[in-house]
């Protein structure tokens, strides 16, 4: 007796179930990530130009944004000098891995009032202190 053939074809079957899951997960991730990007640039800052500038970033980073008005922001939070020469000197005590501060203070600012900054990072021992500027 034959038996009549199907017209259904056989063969393998493409699961999307894993490939949503992961482009779920890349998704959580990047919305994640650019929150963390849009906290630390939030302030609108206009940088001095540089000719050069280092690509390496070492493991911890503290930002610290100097306003055209004077304000100091340490990451994205408002803080009075004080605080921040506080704040300095605790993350240097922290740890033992390499630690950057990175001052981004605007063009118009006038030294005097970023000094204090690079003073309390002299006494807690940084002596990785970067400026943020824009590329030429």
């Amino acid at each position: 007796m034959r038996v009549a053939a199907s017209n259904r074809r056989g063969g393998l079957r493409f699961n999307v179930t894993p490939l949503i899951d992961v482009i779920f997960i890349l998704i959580i991730f990047f919305l994640v990530a650019s929150h963390f990007v849009r906290t630390e640039s939030r302030e609108d800052v206009s940088l001095p130009l540089a000719a050069s500038r280092e690509h390496e970033s070492p493991p911890r980073k503290l930002v610290i944004t100097v306003t055209e008005d004077l304000r100091v922001l340490v990451g994205s939070r408002a803080e009075d000098r004080d605080a921040a020469e506080q704040m300095i000197i605790a993350e240097a005590n922290k740890g033992d891995e390499p630690f950057e501060i990175r001052i981004r203070a605007d063009k118009s600012v006038p030294f005097r009032e970023v000094e204090p900054l690079l003073i309390a990072c002299a006494k807690a021992g940084i002596n990785d202190v970067k400026f943020a500027v824009v590329p030429e």
